[in-house]
């Protein structure tokens, strides 16, 4: 039973950062995160590349949007795979403080191993609205975290685990 809630935890911490990247769009009118370069990144791993200098010059691949949102969802749920079995090792209640916390604290693969090796620079510091860019991934892992505290609450409630 625990796979099946870190499934469904993941893929709802997920859905709730992909609402939030909405929100955050109509509020500031950056556009959310493109994952079609997310899955070039990821179609270019197999052939040995790992690291681009800018991802958007790197030439296209079939299905690289369908590829990225598969990969954004695979993360998600590893992130909340990650969380559980850190709470269990640790013994911690999920709650809203531990959830929002490892959300924080996610952020930091973003600003320090995935815009770098997409060719955005440490913190998004290579793109024009880096500072906006950074509010964004900020606020969308604090709104995965929120999503990996609401995961957990709707799981038990429709499978009475807990």
């Amino acid at each position: 039973m625990i796979i099946l809630e870190m499934i469904v935890v993941g893929v709802i911490a997920t859905v709730i950062l992909d609402i939030w990247q909405q929100v955050f769009r109509l509020l500031t009118g950056l556009p959310i995160t493109n994952w079609a370069m997310v899955g070039r990144w990821a179609a270019y791993i197999p052939k040995g590349q790992l690291a681009h200098k800018n991802i958007g010059e790197t030439p296209a691949v079939a299905n690289e949007a369908t590829i990225g949102w598969i990969v954004h969802y695979v993360v998600g749920v590893g992130y909340a795979v990650v969380y559980l079995i850190l709470l269990l090792i640790l013994g911690i209640e999920p709650g809203f403080a531990p959830a929002i916390i490892f959300g924080a604290i996610s952020v930091s693969v973003t600003w320090f191993v995935m815009e770098p090796i997409l060719g955005a620079g440490v913190m998004a510091s290579h793109l024009p609205k880096h500072g906006l860019v950074r509010v964004q991934d900020f606020t969308s892992h604090l709104s995965f975290g929120f999503g990996l505290f609401l995961g957990v609450i709707i799981f038990r409630a429709v499978f009475g685990a807990g």
